[in-house]
């Protein structure tokens, strides 16, 4: 059976939910929208945009085949940008200990322990900024003679024209995690305007449930001063983190430096989603952290704030991590 615990999200997580109180949340709804804000901003007019550049998108996928007795599979996939030439893909798969294979090829198939993988990128369409596809591409992977994972806008044609509806799908397929990295260019000197970053995503918190447009945006400027008053930058402007959900703000905390830990509970879809964060290293370590946000959906087991570690369904978690410097 797989755990939550082998999302293949870095083992943090857990020491993130530990770090917040399950007294502080508060709960608030979100009422999906067709419009996504292309940026939120309530920072003073000092302050400049930043588009956070993504050095990687990691989304574990959770495949149940038919066969009652046949356990789940974890599979993962992994766009990377690379210094010199197009992005990259990495597949890890079946089970949360399998090492992740690099897909050098742009188009290829390849068989592995338990599976075999077929993909094409050669075609593949790109957001700026991001190693992700948005379009032109499948990435397919068959095991035991069930097709337990399909990626891409051309996957369907690919599975029906490559094994002719011979093979079935999976009785499920659907993304359990999301976990993306970015970098985010600070200030480029003492006493320079506040940045603000915003990252957005595409993500359904549970199987068969709609996708929303998920958008983190923070103020924040490059150092900590003695002089400044405690929660705003070099200029004056109040630091603050906010999310967003199809261009509703759910979150918005203020203060950072003092509040640079907290969680927040909304409702997406009529569901708790969890959404925390911790800027401690971002400001407080040297060499410089991450800043981290997660957004988690709880499961129909759960009544509080990560009640159990290991869910037999785990439910949809997305984390960002906000870099100054490539790590």
């Amino acid at each position: 059976m797989v755990s939550a615990s082998s999302l293949l999200l870095p083992s943090s997580l857990r020491d993130l939910a530990s770090c917040v109180s399950d007294g502080a949340v508060r709960v608030a709804c979100t009422t999906p929208s067709s419009t996504l804000t292309a940026r939120t901003s309530s920072s003073s007019s000092s302050s400049s945009s930043a588009s956070p550049s993504t050095l990687s998108v990691a989304v574990s996928y959770r495949a149940t085949p038919q066969s009652p007795t046949s356990p789940p599979l974890l599979l993962r996939l992994t766009w990377s940008h690379t210094p010199l030439g197009p992005p990259t893909l990495s597949f890890a798969g079946p089970t949360a200990s399998s090492p992740a294979v690099l897909l050098r090829r742009r188009k290829g198939t390849r068989s592995l322990p338990a599976l075999a993988l077929f993909w094409d990128l050669t075609a593949a369409r790109y957001a700026a900024s991001s190693p992700e596809p948005v379009s032109g591409f499948y990435v397919v992977a068959v095991a035991d003679a069930e097709v337990v994972l399909a990626v891409g806008d051309l996957a369907a044609e690919f599975v029906k024209a490559k094994f002719e509806g011979q093979i079935p799908k999976a009785r499920s397929i659907h993304a359990v995690s999301r976990a993306d990295r970015v970098v985010v260019a600070a200030p480029p000197r003492p006493g320079a305007a506040a940045t603000t970053a915003v990252h957005a995503a595409r993500v359904r918190f549970a199987e068969g449930a709609p996708e929303h447009d998920v958008t983190v945006g923070c103020c924040c400027s490059s150092s900590s001063s003695s002089s400044t008053r405690a929660g705003a930058g070099e200029h004056g402007e109040e630091e603050e983190l906010w999310v967003s959900v199809d261009g509703k703000r759910a979150v918005h905390a203020r203060r950072l430096r003092w509040n640079f830990r907290g969680n927040q509970t909304v409702f997406v879809d009529g569901a708790p989603v969890d959404v925390l964060w911790d800027l401690h290293g971002w400001w407080f370590r040297d060499p410089p952290g991450c800043a981290v946000v997660m957004l988690r959906a709880r499961t129909a087991l759960e009544s509080r704030l990560w009640l159990q570690e290991e869910a037999q369904a785990p439910a949809f978690a997305l984390l960002v991590q906000a870099f100054k410097t490539p790590p």
